[in-house]
């Protein structure tokens, strides 16, 4: 099976200067453009998916200390207000007046 049974055109509207640079980009690398798209495109999805995991792994370790310190359950702005509290007290030891 070849590439082209593998792909699907695709028609996108982009503002003019974006394809300028994407122009000039796939011309610095030696590319076409449809070819130097599909790049952008599958490189953009893998970071978004990247970046994705990496909050989700962080939103579960936040819960996860939340809960062992015995905040999870408290209302957001009370958490806030005690990790300023804590930002306070730790300000005060560092850099007493």
């Amino acid at each position: 099976m070849s590439d082209t049974d593998q792909s699907v055109q695709v028609t996108v509207l982009i503002p003019k200067d974006v394809y300028r640079q994407v122009t000039e980009t796939a011309a610095g690398e030696h590319r076409q453009i449809e070819d130097f798209l599909g790049v952008l495109i599958a490189e953009g999805l893998a970071s978004h998916v990247t970046v994705r995991q990496i909050m989700e792994t962080v939103s579960a370790q936040y819960r996860d200390r939340l809960e062992l310190t015995g905040h999870l359950g408290q209302p957001p702005n009370e958490v806030l207000q005690h990790l300023q509290d804590l930002r306070e007290q730790i300000a005060d030891e560092l850099y007493p007046d």
